[in-house]
């Protein structure tokens, strides 16, 4: 059954383990972990403010603000990673150089202010780690059924973005985001149930195809910034975005019609 303060205790243990080996060398793949463990730990919270019969906020509103400004560090770093990654696909020319080299040389600045936002924080998010282990550790027998983390799971994301038009871009991203952490909150308990882990593959699904869109929109910015408006570079990343677009808006419709027409009544706040 799924046991949200046992996942608890094991994402804590990974976000540690992720921030010694950034601090170490902020090299992509730690960078990512550490990027995924916030929004996982992030994502728990959100389940723990509801199911738990202990009073967490003293302990998780210090957690929350030291995580997002580790979110936002690494993040910043992880979406040059992808976008040089994605500047692969394109024809090789001396804008797809420079736009590399650019690239490469904010990913430098990013990374060091990414240690350094580690450097700052590390302390106060292993203690504040620390104090919400110690409050959560009378309910680690914890369960809910598979029924229930499906339900909250719904309610969480109908609540955050069953109102949102995909037809905006700045809603669409909002509903990706909100996907993503439905998400977590499903895995949750999918080791043990198959119900909850098709539910967060479903989320999956259509996180990937938002995110792959969001990732061509950022890079098309960083082209159009850096490279001439006639550049070629620009306009094949620019046709990738605009087809991206399309296939989003419908992952996010179909999203919006499976998860949002089905009533919920509580969800996570």
């Amino acid at each position: 059954m799924p046991q949200p303060v046992a996942t608890f205790l094991q994402q804590s243990l990974t976000l540690k383990s992720a921030i010694a080996a950034c601090l170490k060398k902020p090299s992509p793949k730690p960078v990512h972990k550490l990027r995924t463990s916030t929004r996982r730990i992030e994502a728990t919270l959100e389940l723990l403010a509801v199911v738990s019969t202990i009073h967490i906020d003293p302990e998780s509103k210090s957690l929350r603000k030291a995580l997002r400004k580790l979110r936002r560090a690494a993040g910043a770093v992880r979406d040059l990673d992808v976008h040089r990654d994605l500047l692969k696909a394109c024809k090789k020319n001396p804008d797809t150089a420079r736009l590399d080299h650019e690239l490469s040389a904010a990913r430098e600045k990013t990374a060091t202010k990414l240690t350094q936002t580690l450097e700052k924080h590390q302390r106060k998010i292993s203690k504040s780690l620390d104090d919400l282990e110690i409050a959560l550790k009378p309910a680690i027998e914890l369960d809910l059924s598979s029924k229930e983390l499906i339900h909250l799971t719904r309610g969480w994301f109908a609540k955050s973005a069953c109102a949102l038009d995909p037809g905006n871009d700045d809603q669409l991203h909002s509903i990706r985001k909100a996907g993503k952490t439905a998400r977590y909150i499903a895995e949750t308990g999918a080791e043990s149930s198959k119900a909850a882990a098709a539910l967060a593959s479903r989320f999956e699904r259509a996180q990937k195809t938002l995110g792959s869109w969001h990732d061509h929109l950022l890079l098309l910015d960083e082209a159009q910034a850096s490279l001439s408006r006639q550049s070629p570079t620009t306009e094949q990343i620019r046709q990738k975005a605009i087809d991206l677009r399309q296939k989003a808006d419908s992952a996010a419709k179909h999203l919006l019609v499976t998860i949002c027409a089905v009533p919920t009544q509580a969800g996570v706040h």
